[in-house]
């Protein structure tokens, strides 16, 4: 940049914003003008003629008490510095680094522009494939009128439901004479024989559920062994194959 001497550093502007004329300048005539030019000596009173053009460029501290109303002359162009290049390291992010590339390490970073992978070990279906179709009659039997079918494959008791049940002795029969059969009398034998119903229906539904899940279960430990079988009958090959190479090239 030009250095623009000490002499316009002495000059004062008033505020006006009526004074200012802007016009067009060469960088090399607005030097020789002031007497800095570097193929020019001329008198310092032309430097007077132009105060205008002079004032705009020349105080810096001038802004804080007049603030510029006009856009910067067009022949005087002011260098902004550079940014300084990115270092290395950001460059290898912004183009995803050789560790994605090749399939490396990567960074656990929340930054890092490899996607993770899915866990390894994870089997969404884990149930195993029964053949087993219940009969239509069992399953209306294990269900509640009016509720979702019972479902002996998904259907999961409780320890308390599966708990033995004492036996409960009957109560010993007292005979009431037929003169004390009063109505108060049939209501309550009447709600009695309803809890009863009510009783050996739910309990009847459980053990129908209970029956009709155990045969399920039945099957699928039947189909479990013999998978564990076939999986140990592939492990002892297996075996035997690892054995005889290891006796002939040594321990892997």
């Amino acid at each position: 940049s030009a250095f623009l001497g000490p002499m316009l550093w002495e000059r004062t502007l008033p505020c006006d914003g009526g004074l200012f004329q802007l016009q067009y300048m060469d960088l090399e005539e607005f030097l020789t003008e002031n007497g800095m030019g570097m193929h020019s000596n001329g008198p310092s009173s032309t430097s007077a003629q132009i105060p205008s053009q002079s004032s705009q460029s020349a105080v810096p501290n001038q802004s804080s008490q007049c603030p510029p109303t006009s856009p910067p002359l067009l022949g005087l162009e002011t260098v902004q510095p550079q940014a300084p290049p990115p270092p290395p390291q950001q460059q290898q992010g912004m183009m995803g680094g050789p560790e994605c590339l090749h399939g490396g390490q990567t960074d656990s970073s929340p930054s890092s522009t490899c996607p993770p992978g899915p866990p390894a070990g994870t089997n969404s279906s884990s149930d195993i494939m029964v053949n087993f179709d219940p009969d239509p009659a069992d399953l209306a039997l294990s269900s509640v009128p009016g509720q979702e079918a019972f479902d002996p494959r998904r259907h999961r008791f409780s320890e308390e439901e599966l708990k033995p049940q004492p036996m409960i002795k009957k109560a010993r029969k007292m005979l009431v004479p037929n003169e004390q059969k009063d109505e108060k009398y049939w209501n309550r034998r009447a709600k009695n024989n309803e809890a009863a119903k009510r009783s050996r229906d739910a309990r009847r539904l459980k053990e129908n559920q209970i029956s009709v899940r155990a045969a399920f279960l039945e099957r699928e430990n039947a189909a479990l062994r013999q998978e564990v079988a076939d999986m140990r009958k592939e492990l002892g090959r297996c075996r035997n194959i690892i054995s005889k190479y290891e006796s002939r090239h040594g321990d892997l």
